[in-house]
């Protein structure tokens, strides 16, 4: 594990790099392999490829929230416990952990293939999209245990103070699905089932990689099978600690379903094309943004639970306006080179250029408000203020987003159901800077006089005016 005295003293500015960096790293490694699959799938098969895989990924979201419901969950107690001091705690959390991901894993295995056709039924989808996103479906569900020991277990080997270890896993996982994508698509055409296969098969290869560090003598949070435990009160506190989590996801699994719900609607598998374009591009500052929020977690935990309440500041302030900046970057980027990074994933058709493009421009602008409204989420599930961080996802999704997709639309047609994401993100942004500065103030006032303003001045390179 990171060292105690490291984390209550080193510089926040030293210690966000040594998490934040490989966190990034690994959530776009992790998440970029559902953009290889587009990046095969939208030059070797079509544009109804790209909208099945687009119309079965929410399933994928499903399967990631549980992941990280445990995964964060878990490793958010444990970053406080360890703030507290207390060792035994840390580790009886993990070992119900493990089992509890294998049991979730069996679950939605069974789940997933008993219920697929219904859930594209529900979509109102037919035809050969159909029999594509079913194929691509079925695969993943059958491989729900591998995807989740990569999910979960990444965020507590980051916890255990290697981040750059995760990071490796995750890139090693990208590199055999890039490979394998290559193969099974382009070379021996097998299309969507290969490319869902591909993707298993990476996720296995990263999930078993980290269990081999967690159960090696290695490992500060070492897993004993004879110390496995399903324990219901534990286990209910990893639950109620990752519903933010999951929450997450989930908002991301509601949009994703709602914008696809609304795309056939009011538009068409065309439309559905473009949003899996743009849903591919947003996905990678979606990862920076989480990479980001969750690097910044066991800073953030740690400290909360050793009341060092101006290391707190200190990290809350950098992880803002890195994501601030991160935002405004992708804002700028799109803006000037949306047609380059649309022919990426298809080249031979100006319908679905017209189309993406047309979304593109008016989506970016939730690339303002995104970073900052997972940021707050995160931070209060760092501290275990759990209702404060659902109130964030919950609202965003249910008051804003869903009520947005069901009035814009009719109004505005197509370009109404573009609209509402970044609408939706920005009302959300006005709500978590009123939390964020009551938060500052409450941080304020536990820091001693005589420490603040060297705690605030000296641990990251701004002034208290910045």
């Amino acid at each position: 594990m990171t060292d105690e005295q490291e984390m209550r003293s080193a510089s926040i500015g030293k210690l966000f790099l040594k998490f934040v960096f490989p966190a990034t790293i690994g959530l776009i490694v992790a998440g970029i392999q559902g953009v290889i699959d587009g990046l095969f799938i939208g030059n070797a098969v079509d544009s109804q490829g790209l909208a099945a895989v687009t119309l079965a990924f929410p399933a994928l979201i499903a399967i990631i929230a549980i992941g990280h419901m445990i995964g964060i969950g878990t490793s958010s107690l444990v970053a406080l416990d360890l703030g507290r001091g207390d060792q035994k705690r840390a580790h009886r959390l993990v070992h119900n952990a493990f089992p509890l991901l294998l049991l979730a894993g069996i679950g939605l295995t069974v789940f997933g293939l008993a219920f697929s056709d219904s859930y594209l039924h529900l979509l109102g989808v037919s035809g050969p999209v159909f029999t594509m996103a079913n194929a691509y479906l079925r695969v993943l569900f059958a491989g729900s245990v591998f995807l989740l020991l990569a999910i979960t277990l990444d965020p507590l080997v980051r916890n255990d103070g290697k981040p750059g270890f995760s990071m490796i896993c995750l890139v090693a996982g990208v590199g055999v699905n890039l490979g394998l994508d290559y193969l099974f698509i382009m070379r021996m055409g097998m299309g969507i089932p290969g490319a869902a296969i591909a993707t298993v098969i990476a996720f296995s290869l990263s999930g078993i990689l980290l269990s081999l560090y967690l159960f090696s003598k290695w490992a500060g949070l070492r897993l004993k099978p004879r110390a496995f435990r399903l324990e219901p009160g534990v286990i209910l506190e990893i639950i109620k600690a990752g519903l933010p989590s999951f929450a997450m996801q989930f908002s991301t699994f509601a949009l994703i379903f709602a914008n696809n719900f609304m795309l056939l609607r009011h538009g068409s598998t065309l439309a559905v094309s473009g949003y899996c374009i743009i849903g591919y591009v947003f996905s990678i500052f979606s990862l920076i943004f989480e990479g980001i929020a969750v690097g910044a977690q066991p800073i953030i935990g740690f400290n909360y639970g050793a009341r060092c309440y101006s290391r707190v500041a200190s990290t809350l302030k950098l992880a803002a306006i890195s994501c601030l900046g991160t935002g405004a970057a992708g804002f700028l980027f799109l803006s000037i080179f949306p047609e380059q990074v649309i022919r990426i994933f298809n080249h031979d058709s100006p319908e679905l250029l017209a189309t993406t493009l047309n979304g593109m421009e008016i989506f970016i602008f939730a690339l303002l408000a995104q970073g900052m409204v997972m940021l707050g989420s995160v931070y209060f599930q760092s501290i275990n203020r759990i209702k404060s961080s659902l109130f964030i996802q919950l609202r965003k999704v249910f008051l804003f987003l869903l009520p947005l997709l069901w009035i814009l639309p009719p109004l505005m047609g197509i370009d109404g159901v573009w609209l509402a994401t970044p609408a939706a993100e920005f009302l959300m942004l006005l709500v978590v800077l009123g939390l964020l500065w009551k938060e500052f103030g409450f941080l304020k006032s536990r820091i001693p006089v005589s420490e603040e303003g060297h705690s605030l001045a000296s641990e990251i390179v701004l002034t208290p005016n910045d």
